[in-house]
């Protein structure tokens, strides 16, 4: 039976914007509330942008990609909410704004709602009021946030649903975890037409989303490369010898440095250490971690040998990214 307008009750839901926050999560989560009310012919969805920037006197807070967007209020000024968005993504892993963890703790206590968008899980994670529940964000971000909270258990699926607690990765798959959370407030059938609106015929499943990119990666390079690719993204801090991830993907060691030949112009070993690399150098750009705990984290026996390497791929040591960081 379709939801009449009367029938609606408005819904009060907050959207914090940390410093370098995502726009396009932002964006389709605004999108996918504003479709609803629309559909409804109600104000189903009632919604106010904060500040969650430490000066509270900003009027306005810029997006990763420089972009600002005015604010109402800042988030120490919250005064109730249904539900309360963290939208963040660049140096949300070294925030440390005392009043929206404040903020967040007062909320949870009167049962406020959280969703996180891309890196919003650093701070409900620092906030303390994640609970038992797990998270996922945006995946570069990942094996940082494990460094920095080993206890919370990170999802690697596109969004989490939890007790109160809703995280996503970002980008696009904040629509997905909206319109999950919509049909919980308004059921399936109103979600898919919402759904309808974004030029999608169906609500895609969490599992269905992740096979669909799986697939459509093995498709277009090799089987073979995307389950090593695979397997070396998820052993970062111990890395597999490459006998043993041929023989995990059922290859040859042979033909595994062929595919890598091939699709990437590189060895299996190179690959892999470029991608440890990689991570450590998010970890050293986000974080405040020894340079020690970084290489451990990225699978180096030794702080020296890391060095070495991290100096050879970059052109500069771990050290002189960290303070130049700092300037």
């Amino acid at each position: 039976m379709p939801i009449q307008p009367h029938q609606c009750d408005t819904r009060r839901v907050g959207f914090v914007l940390v410093p370098g926050f995502a726009l396009t999560s932002f964006s389709l989560a605004i999108e996918a509330l504003s479709v609803s009310n629309f559909i409804l012919g109600a104000a189903a969805y009632e919604y106010r942008l904060y500040s969650g920037d430490v000066d509270p006197a900003a009027t306005e807070v810029c997006t990763s990609s420089g972009v600002p967007i005015k604010v109402s209020g800042h988030c120490s000024e919250i005064e109730d909410s249904n539900l309360l968005f963290i939208c963040a993504y660049k140096k949300a892993a070294v925030y440390d704004g005392a009043a929206l963890f404040s903020k967040l703790k007062a909320l949870k206590k009167k049962g406020c709602r959280f969703a996180s968008l891309s890196s919003g899980s650093f701070i409900l994670a620092k906030a303390g009021v994640l609970g038992a529940n797990s998270c996922t964000l945006f995946s570069e971000q990942m094996a940082t946030f494990k460094e920095l909270y080993p206890t919370v258990t990170v999802d690697e699926s596109i969004y989490t649903v939890g007790d109160g607690v809703f995280t996503c990765q970002g980008g696009t798959t904040a629509l997905d975890m909206l319109l999950y959370i919509i049909g919980q407030d308004h059921g399936a059938e109103f979600a898919l037409k919402v759904s309808h609106q974004f030029c999608q015929d169906r609500i895609r499943t969490r599992d269905e989303i992740q096979n669909i990119r799986r697939y459509l990666e093995l498709r277009m390079k090799s089987p073979c490369l995307g389950a090593a690719i695979e397997l070396m993204e998820n052993n970062i801090d111990a890395p597999c010898p490459i006998e043993v991830l041929a023989g995990k993907v059922g290859a040859t060691l042979r033909t595994l440095e062929h595919v890598f030949r091939i699709h990437e112009n590189t060895t299996p070993v190179n690959y892999y250490l470029q991608l440890r690399l990689k991570r450590a150098r998010i970890m050293i750009e986000d974080t405040l971690l020894p340079i020690a705990i970084v290489a451990q984290a990225t699978g180096f026996a030794s702080q020296s040998y890391f060095t070495k390497r991290f100096r050879e791929a970059y052109g500069f040591s771990p050290s002189r990214l960290r303070n130049d960081k700092k300037l």
